[in-house]
């Protein structure tokens, strides 16, 4: 399925689209279910949104006490490590915003091994969401073309029986957990942020199709799916 792409001028004209579009997503789900699922994703661009999200007016526009936050993917760090996602998310917004603790469901890095991590999160998703699935999963893109922690030519590209996995990424000698596939499709909607020129490469060889079975290609999200994007990526 191909996305739909919002192209906006530059990265504060996304981050201003991006936040007004996740606004009404989450008042959306909240009338329609009572609860708004979301998945966060690490990076600048989401960082951006998640600092707009904290300001007026958009803080007061979303009943927080109805948002459930999970995580798409996350670094097996200490939870107050600068290389968390969790951190990251929590300093740029989180604590700024009248959100329940109890709603805000990080991945244990503590847990000891990245698998133990990824299984006890799993239990987190089918204890707080059942059956349901996210209302919005939001995702960055690498210059490699990975979305999540969905690295290329890891083992994780193929993992469909459980909602997380951990993987190994070599390049960055770094253990991770990442929602997998099944789940990430299974959303009612998937954003993928991708800002600056130095993406334009990668985005020109997706959508030219200059190369092919990168992670982000082998999304097919069965909810609506968009890539935001700001001209510098969009360039080529």
């Amino acid at each position: 399925m191909k996305a739909q792409a919002k192209i906006l001028p530059d990265a504060a004209q996304l981050i201003t689209a991006a936040t007004e579009h996740f606004v009404a997503t989450a008042r959306n789900a909240i009338a329609k279910r009572g609860v708004f699922y979301v998945a966060l994703a690490g990076g600048s661009t989401p960082k951006g949104l998640y600092e707009k999200l904290a300001t007026e007016p958009y803080r007061q526009q979303i009943d927080w006490s109805r948002v459930q936050l999970f995580f798409g993917d996350e670094r097996c760090v200490p939870a107050d490590h600068d290389d968390s996602n969790y951190k990251m998310a929590r300093l740029a917004m989180l604590d700024a915003l009248p959100i329940p603790a109890e709603n805000i469901h990080r991945v244990p890095t503590e847990a000891g091994d990245a698998t133990t991590a990824a299984e006890a999160y799993a239990t987190t998703l089918k204890q707080v969401m059942a059956d349901a699935n996210f209302d919005l999963v939001l995702l960055g893109l690498g210059p490699d073309g990975h979305i999540a922690s969905l690295f290329p030519e890891t083992p994780a590209l193929t993992v469909t029986d459980t909602l997380t996995t951990s993987v190994y990424v070599e390049k960055f000698d770094s253990w991770r957990v990442t929602l997998t596939y099944p789940v990430i499709n299974a959303a009612k909607q998937v954003i993928v942020f991708i800002a600056g020129a130095a993406k334009a490469d990668i985005v020109k060889d997706i959508t030219t199709d200059a190369v092919t079975g990168l992670p982000v290609q082998q999304l097919a999200p069965q909810g609506e799916y968009f890539w935001f994007m700001d001209q510098a990526a969009a360039g080529q």
